[in-house]
């Protein structure tokens, strides 16, 4: 199946005929599916009553299916999977969440090289006396397992994105799973470049957390994310939030719900999850292999026609098995005007941060093309690397 080229599935998004969208790495466009989904659900909240009987059966029967298809989508129990708003939501579940005492150690990975929503929350932890353990890395973002070995011997948590949010760079997780159950360390990952473009199985990667959004490579509504919590790691953390959904009470005393109600105190955002449902279950239908192959396809075409220009410099690794479709590359031109104008001509990328280097980042999807990548300058919407020798004033 050459998934970009089925004509059935570019129809599915409308960003396709009015623009050349690689921004999938920050919000993802969604399907008419997942848009017919949510307006399904508030019509039948008009229909029948928000808080009618009926709905609440409803309701019920939609959160369980989305649990069982994000069991199916990161091989997990449905108990285990915690519905958020953002990646983020769920890092601070795990930062706040766990009872730390003065001295413990968090493993990070490359300081502001890293994802804010998995740095932000545990530098702060440094104000209840918790120690951040560095690993270096290298200038693709890798770091050395046997620097990992050594600090798990002394650490609490390891916490580890996936997937690098710049550079695409795919982290070596499985190993550092295996690292950090030997030394009996937690292990918490930043999914939120990985789910919904490679696989993503937690089992394999022997991880105790896991944390990504519903509207990035999954297609789904903003304001939608997941949180994984083994069942045995539930026990170890607080529950940040609580309410009449989480706990019960008699007199003074407090009990929590199983799981997964005792993490997810409030939860409202019903329209947000019939549509996380329908993305789950196109993405899904199409195979994550497949999705994967379209979009190394299209990240290897855009590498190389970038590659032929003078003044681009590529970051992130060459070896297509090492990184995601993200993109990076800098031009002697400062990203926000490369963005800017590349925008105005019809190509939405996005500026991002590589270490100290502002970085363009182009993160195709499976409804991009080759075309769209690069292509020539006599093209109705232009192509992205076509547009640099069509407006030589871009470089």
């Amino acid at each position: 199946m050459t998934v970009a080229s089925e004509p059935d599935l570019r129809q599915d998004f409308p960003v396709t005929k009015k623009t050349i969208y690689m921004n999938n790495g920050a919000v993802a466009p969604t399907s008419l599916a997942v848009v017919k989904a949510m307006t399904d659900f508030m019509i039948k909240c008009a229909d029948e009553g928000p808080d009618s009987q009926a709905t609440s059966d409803y309701i019920t029967a939609l959160l369980r299916e989305l649990r069982v298809r994000v069991a199916h989508l990161i091989n997990c129990e449905q108990e285990e999977v915690v519905l958020t708003q953002s990646t983020t939501d769920g890092m601070n579940a795990v930062a706040n969440g766990i009872g730390w005492e003065k001295g413990d150690a968090v493993i990070v990975r490359g300081g502001k090289h890293e994802h804010p929503a998995n740095y932000l929350p545990w530098l702060r932890l440094k104000e209840k006396g918790v120690m951040l353990s560095e690993l270096a890395i290298d200038k693709d973002g890798f770091f050395d397992l046997g620097d990992l070995e050594k600090l798990a011997r002394k650490s609490r948590l390891l916490t580890l994105s996936h997937a690098l949010y710049n550079t695409g760079a795919i982290m070596p997780v499985e190993e550092a799973g295996k690292i950090a159950s030997e030394n009996n360390v937690l292990f918490c990952i930043d999914a939120a470049q990985t789910a919904g473009t490679i696989r993503v199985d937690v089992k394999k990667i022997g991880c105790d957390f896991i944390a990504f959004p519903g509207f990035k490579w999954l297609c789904g509504p903003m304001g939608m994310g997941v949180f994984y919590c083994s069942k045995k790691a539930a026990q170890a953390l607080t529950p940040v939030a609580i309410g009449g959904e989480s706990a019960t009470f008699s007199g003074d005393t407090i009990a929590y719900m199983d799981m997964p109600r005792r993490l997810q105190a409030g939860f409202r955002n019903y329209p947000g999850a019939a549509g996380l449902e329908a993305a789950l279950r196109y993405v899904l239908r199409v195979g994550i292999d497949n999705v994967r192959a379209a979009n190394v396809k299209v990240a290897n075409a855009l590498r190389e026609e970038l590659g032929r220009i003078n003044g681009i410099e590529l970051y992130g690794p060459a070896d297509e098995s090492r990184r995601t479709s993200i993109v990076t590359f800098t031009t002697p031109k400062d990203p926000p005007y490369i963005v800017s104008k590349l925008e105005e001509i019809g190509v939405v990328l996005a500026e991002r941060d590589a270490g100290n280097v502002k970085v363009v980042r182009a993160a195709p999807h499976f409804f991009n093309t080759e075309e769209e990548g690069s292509g020539g300058c006599g093209q109705d919407k232009g192509a992205f690397v076509a547009t640099f020798s069509c407006h030589p004033g871009l470089l």
